[in-house]
């Protein structure tokens, strides 16, 4: 099975491209490694220096027909997204949109997206948050998110593309950057 990981080169995306070799898949990585770094990537993964937004990422698809598609690409920082929401928006809607187009267009069986645990219930009504939480994001990466969520659902219901939302919270292992916002339980 071939599973396409964009932002494969980043903390989340290159500890699951090596779970996945582990577990003989094969992997293509995607990441304009803008936040990733070349030394995080697998020497036995297939990669490609591509940015989400770029249409070059179509003919990846056309060439390696993935199976299953992890959408970890995105512009990672909230502060940065209140600053400039329009690159923000950009990155992680737009980007994200071509993500989805592109497994539609090539028929993909599932995307799996990083979504957000911290960004998309603003003020929790209760603890913990489930998934039947009201959705409240103050930040516009939150929103993003959410919008990137919402977009899935539509195309699942439009046109069948199977996908999973994980809202990961407060992740932590190696590779991890101890300096950005989510480098607060770094190791």
């Amino acid at each position: 099975m071939k599973v396409l990981i964009t932002g494969g080169a980043g903390f989340i995306g290159s500890n699951v491209a090596d779970g996945l070799l582990e577990k003989g898949y094969e992997v293509i990585i995607v990441d304009d490694l803008s936040n990733g770094k070349k030394e995080n990537l697998p020497e036995e993964a297939k990669f490609y220096k591509c940015d989400i937004r770029d249409k070059k990422l179509y003919s990846i698809f056309e060439e390696e027909k993935p199976d299953i598609v992890i959408h970890n690409a995105a512009q990672l920082s909230v502060r940065v997204s209140v600053e400039d929401p329009l690159m923000d928006a950009d990155i992680n809607i737009i980007g994200g949109l071509n993500v989805i187009d592109a497994c539609c267009r090539y028929n993909v069986d599932k995307i799996i997206f990083a979504s957000s645990g911290g960004t998309l219930y603003g003020e929790q009504k209760y603890f913990p948050a489930d998934e039947k939480h009201p959705t409240n994001p103050i930040s516009p990466y939150g929103v993003a998110k959410l919008a990137t969520e919402n977009y899935l659902y539509y195309f699942y219901k439009t046109y069948g593309l199977k996908y999973i939302s994980l809202r990961y919270g407060n992740i932590y292992g190696p590779r991890q950057d101890p300096y950005g916002e989510a480098g607060v339980v770094a190791i």
